[in-house]
Protein backbone atom coordinates (compact mmCIF):
# COMPACT_ATOMS: atom_id res chain seq x y z
CA UNK A 1 0.00 0.00 0.00
CA UNK A 2 1.29 3.23 -0.90
CA UNK A 3 2.27 6.42 1.51
CA UNK A 4 -0.75 8.34 3.34
CA UNK A 5 1.27 11.54 2.43
CA UNK A 6 -1.59 11.99 -0.12
CA UNK A 7 -4.38 11.96 2.32
CA UNK A 8 -5.82 14.77 4.51
CA UNK A 9 -4.13 14.52 7.89
CA UNK A 10 -5.66 14.85 11.44
CA UNK A 11 -4.50 17.65 13.16
CA UNK A 12 -2.08 17.54 15.94
CA UNK A 13 -3.39 15.92 19.14
CA UNK A 14 -2.10 15.06 22.46
CA UNK A 15 -0.74 10.79 22.91
CA UNK A 16 -1.70 11.46 26.42
CA UNK A 17 -5.15 10.16 28.56
CA UNK A 18 -7.35 6.98 27.19
CA UNK A 19 -8.75 7.30 24.34
CA UNK A 20 -12.62 6.00 22.81
CA UNK A 21 -13.76 5.39 19.84
CA UNK A 22 -15.20 8.88 19.73
CA UNK A 23 -12.49 11.39 21.28
CA UNK A 24 -9.58 11.51 23.52
CA UNK A 25 -9.55 13.37 27.30
CA UNK A 26 -8.93 16.83 25.92
CA UNK A 27 -11.84 16.68 23.27
CA UNK A 28 -9.64 16.16 20.52
CA UNK A 29 -10.30 13.39 17.68
CA UNK A 30 -6.75 11.69 17.98
CA UNK A 31 -6.06 8.87 15.27
CA UNK A 32 -2.94 7.65 16.20
CA UNK A 33 -4.17 6.57 19.52
CA UNK A 34 -7.05 5.21 18.55
CA UNK A 35 -5.35 2.95 15.98
CA UNK A 36 -3.09 2.10 18.85
CA UNK A 37 -5.74 0.53 20.89
CA UNK A 38 -7.45 -1.59 17.95
CA UNK A 39 -4.44 -3.03 17.04
CA UNK A 40 -3.76 -3.87 21.02
CA UNK A 41 -7.17 -5.48 20.74
CA UNK A 42 -6.27 -7.74 17.80
CA UNK A 43 -3.17 -9.18 19.47
CA UNK A 44 -5.01 -9.78 22.70
CA UNK A 45 -7.34 -11.84 20.15
CA UNK A 46 -4.09 -13.23 19.06
CA UNK A 47 -4.09 -12.02 15.37
CA UNK A 48 -0.77 -12.94 13.17
CA UNK A 49 1.59 -10.56 13.73
CA UNK A 50 0.59 -9.50 9.54
CA UNK A 51 -2.95 -8.72 10.34
CA UNK A 52 -2.29 -6.46 13.11
CA UNK A 53 -0.15 -3.98 10.95
CA UNK A 54 -2.17 -4.58 7.89
CA UNK A 55 -5.53 -3.91 9.81
CA UNK A 56 -3.85 -0.73 11.62
CA UNK A 57 -3.06 0.56 8.21
CA UNK A 58 -6.20 0.23 6.85
CA UNK A 59 -7.83 2.06 9.84
CA UNK A 60 -5.41 4.78 9.58
CA UNK A 61 -6.16 5.71 6.07
CA UNK A 62 -9.68 5.45 6.67
CA UNK A 63 -9.57 8.27 9.87
CA UNK A 64 -7.02 10.19 8.22
CA UNK A 65 -9.40 9.95 4.70
CA UNK A 66 -12.38 10.61 6.87
CA UNK A 67 -11.20 12.79 9.54
CA UNK A 68 -13.95 12.21 11.85
CA UNK A 69 -14.37 9.70 15.09
CA UNK A 70 -16.32 6.54 14.22
CA UNK A 71 -19.71 7.03 15.63
CA UNK A 72 -20.04 10.12 13.23
CA UNK A 73 -19.15 7.94 10.28
CA UNK A 74 -21.66 7.48 7.57
CA UNK A 75 -21.83 4.23 5.02
CA UNK A 76 -21.47 7.21 2.42
CA UNK A 77 -18.39 8.02 4.02
CA UNK A 78 -17.31 4.41 4.08
CA UNK A 79 -18.11 4.14 0.48
CA UNK A 80 -16.58 7.36 -1.01
CA UNK A 81 -12.73 5.74 0.62
CA UNK A 82 -13.40 2.63 -1.17
CA UNK A 83 -13.79 4.79 -4.24
CA UNK A 84 -10.84 6.62 -3.72
CA UNK A 85 -9.16 3.52 -3.38
CA UNK A 86 -10.21 2.25 -6.52
CA UNK A 87 -10.38 5.13 -8.32
CA UNK A 88 -7.48 7.32 -7.36
CA UNK A 89 -5.22 4.57 -5.65
CA UNK A 90 -5.97 1.92 -8.32
CA UNK A 91 -6.63 -0.96 -6.09
CA UNK A 92 -7.16 -4.40 -6.68
CA UNK A 93 -10.04 -6.14 -6.18
CA UNK A 94 -7.95 -8.34 -3.50
CA UNK A 95 -6.32 -5.51 -1.80
CA UNK A 96 -10.18 -3.44 -1.31
CA UNK A 97 -11.47 -7.29 -0.23
CA UNK A 98 -8.87 -6.77 2.07
CA UNK A 99 -9.97 -3.42 3.31
CA UNK A 100 -13.28 -3.73 3.42
CA UNK A 101 -12.53 -6.55 6.02
CA UNK A 102 -10.44 -4.72 8.21
CA UNK A 103 -12.65 -1.71 8.26
CA UNK A 104 -15.53 -4.10 9.54
CA UNK A 105 -13.18 -5.59 12.25
CA UNK A 106 -12.25 -1.75 13.12
CA UNK A 107 -15.92 -0.87 13.45
CA UNK A 108 -16.98 -4.00 15.85
CA UNK A 109 -13.90 -3.79 17.95
CA UNK A 110 -15.19 -0.23 19.38
CA UNK A 111 -18.92 -1.37 19.32
CA UNK A 112 -20.22 -0.11 15.26
CA UNK A 113 -21.99 -2.16 12.80
CA UNK A 114 -22.18 0.66 10.23
CA UNK A 115 -19.35 -1.08 8.05
CA UNK A 116 -20.97 -4.27 7.74
CA UNK A 117 -23.53 -2.51 5.63
CA UNK A 118 -20.23 -2.53 3.26
CA UNK A 119 -20.12 -5.00 0.61
CA UNK A 120 -17.00 -6.69 -0.37
CA UNK A 121 -16.05 -7.83 -3.65
CA UNK A 122 -15.73 -11.29 -4.70
CA UNK A 123 -12.03 -11.89 -5.33
CA UNK A 124 -11.08 -13.25 -8.50
CA UNK A 125 -9.87 -16.97 -8.19
CA UNK A 126 -6.10 -17.27 -9.25
CA UNK A 127 -4.40 -20.61 -10.07
CA UNK A 128 -1.41 -20.97 -7.48
CA UNK A 129 2.07 -20.38 -9.24
CA UNK A 130 4.71 -23.14 -8.73
CA UNK A 131 8.03 -24.65 -9.57
CA UNK A 132 8.64 -27.47 -11.70
CA UNK A 133 10.49 -30.25 -10.20
CA UNK A 134 13.73 -29.32 -12.11
CA UNK A 135 13.68 -25.93 -10.66
CA UNK A 136 13.32 -27.07 -6.98
CA UNK A 137 16.01 -29.53 -7.56
CA UNK A 138 18.08 -26.75 -8.76
CA UNK A 139 16.76 -24.43 -5.46
CA UNK A 140 18.23 -26.99 -2.88
CA UNK A 141 21.14 -27.68 -5.14
CA UNK A 142 22.15 -23.51 -4.00
CA UNK A 143 21.56 -23.47 -0.78
CA UNK A 144 23.20 -26.57 0.13
CA UNK A 145 26.69 -24.88 1.34
CA UNK A 146 24.46 -23.02 3.56
CA UNK A 147 23.21 -24.97 7.11
CA UNK A 148 20.41 -22.30 8.01
CA UNK A 149 19.39 -21.49 4.45
CA UNK A 150 19.04 -25.55 3.57
CA UNK A 151 17.61 -26.18 6.46
CA UNK A 152 14.61 -23.34 6.18
CA UNK A 153 14.39 -24.20 2.46
CA UNK A 154 13.92 -28.00 2.78
CA UNK A 155 11.39 -26.99 5.44
CA UNK A 156 9.04 -24.55 3.09
CA UNK A 157 9.81 -27.29 0.12
CA UNK A 158 8.76 -30.16 1.52
CA UNK A 159 6.32 -29.52 5.10
CA UNK A 160 4.56 -26.75 3.04
CA UNK A 161 4.70 -24.18 6.52
CA UNK A 162 3.81 -20.87 6.17
CA UNK A 163 6.45 -18.02 6.84
CA UNK A 164 4.50 -17.08 9.94
CA UNK A 165 4.85 -20.75 10.98
CA UNK A 166 8.24 -21.02 10.37
CA UNK A 167 9.21 -18.27 11.84
CA UNK A 168 7.45 -19.07 14.69
CA UNK A 169 9.16 -22.32 14.92
CA UNK A 170 10.39 -23.63 18.95
CA UNK A 171 12.76 -26.27 19.55
CA UNK A 172 10.23 -28.67 21.18
CA UNK A 173 8.69 -28.43 18.01
CA UNK A 174 10.47 -31.39 16.43
CA UNK A 175 9.77 -34.87 17.46
CA UNK A 176 12.77 -36.87 15.60
CA UNK A 177 11.29 -40.16 17.44
CA UNK A 178 8.17 -39.81 15.49
CA UNK A 179 9.80 -38.12 12.56
CA UNK A 180 7.13 -35.51 12.22
CA UNK A 181 6.61 -31.21 12.92
CA UNK A 182 4.52 -29.97 15.47
CA UNK A 183 2.82 -26.78 13.75
CA UNK A 184 1.57 -24.88 16.73
CA UNK A 185 -1.23 -21.77 15.68
CA UNK A 186 -1.57 -22.00 12.04
CA UNK A 187 -3.55 -20.08 10.36
CA UNK A 188 -7.02 -20.29 12.19
CA UNK A 189 -5.40 -20.99 15.44
CA UNK A 190 -4.98 -24.77 14.79
CA UNK A 191 -2.02 -27.06 15.38
CA UNK A 192 -1.20 -29.50 13.31
CA UNK A 193 1.68 -32.48 12.23
CA UNK A 194 3.76 -32.37 9.29
CA UNK A 195 5.84 -35.56 7.88
CA UNK A 196 9.84 -34.81 8.23
CA UNK A 197 11.32 -36.57 5.63
CA UNK A 198 14.74 -38.37 5.15
CA UNK A 199 16.08 -35.16 3.61
CA UNK A 200 14.33 -32.62 5.47
CA UNK A 201 15.59 -34.54 8.62
CA UNK A 202 19.14 -34.57 7.54
CA UNK A 203 19.28 -30.83 6.59
CA UNK A 204 17.97 -29.78 10.18
CA UNK A 205 20.56 -32.00 11.63
CA UNK A 206 23.19 -30.06 9.79
CA UNK A 207 22.09 -27.07 10.83
CA UNK A 208 21.33 -27.93 14.57
CA UNK A 209 25.02 -29.29 14.62
CA UNK A 210 26.44 -25.83 12.93
CA UNK A 211 24.72 -23.97 15.62
CA UNK A 212 25.67 -25.80 18.32
CA UNK A 213 29.30 -25.64 17.51
CA UNK A 214 29.12 -21.61 16.75
CA UNK A 215 27.56 -21.56 20.45
CA UNK A 216 24.16 -20.05 19.11
CA UNK A 217 21.68 -21.04 22.00
CA UNK A 218 18.09 -20.23 21.48
CA UNK A 219 14.62 -21.66 22.00
CA UNK A 220 13.51 -21.25 18.38
CA UNK A 221 14.40 -23.25 15.56
CA UNK A 222 14.83 -20.44 13.26
CA UNK A 223 15.65 -17.04 15.08
CA UNK A 224 14.78 -15.38 11.70
CA UNK A 225 11.82 -13.00 10.95
CA UNK A 226 9.56 -13.21 7.55
CA UNK A 227 11.45 -10.66 5.28
CA UNK A 228 14.95 -12.64 6.08
CA UNK A 229 13.07 -16.00 5.14
CA UNK A 230 11.89 -14.06 1.95
CA UNK A 231 15.36 -12.96 1.38
CA UNK A 232 17.06 -16.50 1.63
CA UNK A 233 14.28 -18.08 -0.96
CA UNK A 234 14.41 -15.15 -3.31
CA UNK A 235 18.51 -15.37 -3.42
CA UNK A 236 18.54 -19.19 -3.94
CA UNK A 237 16.06 -18.54 -6.78
CA UNK A 238 18.12 -15.92 -8.64
CA UNK A 239 21.32 -17.80 -7.79
CA UNK A 240 19.43 -20.93 -9.11
CA UNK A 241 18.80 -19.22 -12.63
CA UNK A 242 15.03 -19.24 -12.19
CA UNK A 243 13.89 -16.66 -14.36
CA UNK A 244 10.91 -15.34 -12.10
CA UNK A 245 10.08 -14.22 -9.08
CA UNK A 246 10.04 -16.98 -6.09
CA UNK A 247 8.53 -16.48 -2.63
CA UNK A 248 8.09 -19.25 0.19
CA UNK A 249 4.36 -19.58 -0.38
CA UNK A 250 5.47 -20.67 -4.21
CA UNK A 251 7.09 -23.54 -2.30
CA UNK A 252 4.11 -24.39 -0.28
CA UNK A 253 2.42 -24.42 -3.37
CA UNK A 254 5.19 -26.23 -5.02
CA UNK A 255 4.70 -28.95 -2.57
CA UNK A 256 0.93 -29.72 -3.11
CA UNK A 257 1.03 -30.15 -6.98
CA UNK A 258 3.67 -32.32 -6.78
CA UNK A 259 2.27 -34.22 -4.14
CA UNK A 260 -0.80 -34.15 -6.20
CA UNK A 261 0.45 -34.99 -9.80
CA UNK A 262 1.79 -38.09 -7.61
CA UNK A 263 -1.20 -39.60 -6.77
CA UNK A 264 -1.17 -38.47 -3.14
CA UNK A 265 -5.07 -38.19 -1.69
CA UNK A 266 -6.39 -34.76 -1.24
CA UNK A 267 -7.45 -34.83 2.19
CA UNK A 268 -3.84 -35.92 3.01
CA UNK A 269 -2.63 -32.79 1.52
CA UNK A 270 -5.37 -30.43 3.17
CA UNK A 271 -4.28 -31.99 6.57
CA UNK A 272 -0.58 -31.18 5.42
CA UNK A 273 -1.14 -27.61 4.51
CA UNK A 274 -3.20 -27.17 7.36
CA UNK A 275 -6.56 -26.13 5.16
CA UNK A 276 -9.83 -25.55 7.26
CA UNK A 277 -11.79 -27.10 3.89
CA UNK A 278 -11.00 -29.18 1.37
CA UNK A 279 -12.77 -26.96 -0.94
CA UNK A 280 -9.65 -24.57 -0.87
CA UNK A 281 -6.94 -27.58 -1.41
CA UNK A 282 -8.85 -28.44 -4.57
CA UNK A 283 -7.72 -25.45 -6.07
CA UNK A 284 -4.34 -27.40 -6.90
CA UNK A 285 -6.47 -29.81 -9.11
CA UNK A 286 -6.70 -27.03 -11.96
CA UNK A 287 -3.26 -26.64 -11.53
CA UNK A 288 -1.83 -30.40 -12.31
CA UNK A 289 -1.99 -29.96 -16.42
CA UNK A 290 -0.11 -32.67 -16.98
CA UNK A 291 -2.50 -35.28 -14.98
CA UNK A 292 -5.34 -33.43 -16.60
CA UNK A 293 -3.91 -33.97 -20.02
CA UNK A 294 -2.95 -37.69 -19.34
CA UNK A 295 -6.89 -38.23 -17.76
CA UNK A 296 -8.38 -36.62 -21.31
CA UNK A 297 -6.07 -38.85 -23.56
CA UNK A 298 -7.54 -41.95 -21.56
CA UNK A 299 -10.79 -40.73 -21.38
CA UNK A 300 -11.45 -38.89 -24.81
CA UNK A 301 -14.29 -40.17 -26.94
CA UNK A 302 -13.32 -41.71 -30.49
CA UNK A 303 -15.15 -39.70 -32.79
Amino acid sequence: MASSASLPRSAPTSRRGSVSARSSANGSFNVLDLVDRFQTMLRAQERSPCTVKQYGHIARMFLQFAQKPLDEVTLHDLEAFREYLVLQRHYSKNSIYTTVRGLTCLFRSYGFAIADQLEAPRRPERLPRYLTEEEMHRLLDVVRDSPRDSAIVHVLAFCGLRVSELSHLQMEDLEFERNVLHVRSGKGDKDREVVLEDRTRAAIDRYLTNRTLSGESTSRLFPVGSVTIERIVRRAAQNAAIPRRVTPHMLRHTLATALLSRGCDIRFIQKLLGHASVATTQIYTHVDTQALQNAYQRAKPQY
